[in-house]
């Protein structure tokens, strides 16, 4: 079912399976090269994240969105990362501490990585990585906090900001530097343990986040 999952969040994260678009399980069965149990086991999982639905008698699409959706999405984010990081800063510990400048130094290389290739928007290995250590920074401090249920929701939520936000806003080298300036902030006021400035510096983090998607979106 990984294999599958990972082959259609591929084709959702890069705007191949468009918002609106009807999924047809046996073709992406076909082309991911796994039989339709798997392939119809990551379609729910997709369905519980919010990402795809199904239409009784009529299909499985892709979830379209609008201004509210992208709002409801942030909101849930902020409202649950803010109130567990002072939990989550009190328990980090060196290695937590050294696994987050981890994660901000990977987000950094795949900066370097989409400047060197001379990329306007980034897109292809550099997006992977970046999302891919920008999820875990979170992801982390949630899991410090001890609530293993808001992990997983945050987990649903900011896959579905990163789905949205390959149709409403690009990532440019200003919104990813801005990003990852905001996560070495976040991690700074972890060492020092101060919890009113990494609330702060989160919610500043997913607010700019948060208007960067809709600006597109009001122009439509």
């Amino acid at each position: 079912m990984d294999k599958a999952y990972g082959y259609v969040s591929e084709r959702l994260g890069s705007g191949e399976l468009k918002p609106g678009q009807k999924l047809s399980e046996p073709s992406l069965a076909a082309a991911c090269g796994v039989s339709r149990t798997p392939m119809r086991e990551a379609v729910r999982r997709l369905i519980e994240e919010g990402v795809v639905y199904q239409i009784a008698k009529s299909g499985t699409y892709v979830t379209g969105f609008g201004a509210k959706d992208v709002c409801d999405a942030y909101e849930i984010r902020a409202a649950i990362e803010s109130a567990l990081l002072e939990r989550a800063i009190a328990a980090l510990t060196k290695k937590d501490l050294s696994e987050l400048e981890h994660h901000c130094t990977r987000m950094y290389q795949a900066i370097k990585a989409m400047r060197k290739a001379k990329m306007s928007i980034m897109t292809g290995q550099p997006e992977v990585d970046f999302l891919r250590e920008d999820l875990s920074f979170h992801q982390l401090l949630l899991r410090v906090s001890g609530n293993t249920l808001a992990e997983k929701i945050i987990a649903n939520t900011y896959r579905r900001n990163q789905f949205f936000g390959t149709h409403s806003h690009q990532r440019t080298l200003r919104h990813v530097a801005n990003a990852w300036r905001y996560h070495c902030e976040i991690l700074r006021a972890c060492r020092n343990r101060d919890a009113a400035s990494a609330v702060r510096w989160l919610k500043n983090h997913i607010a700019s986040s948060q208007k960067d998607a809709l600006l597109p979106l009001s122009k439509m």
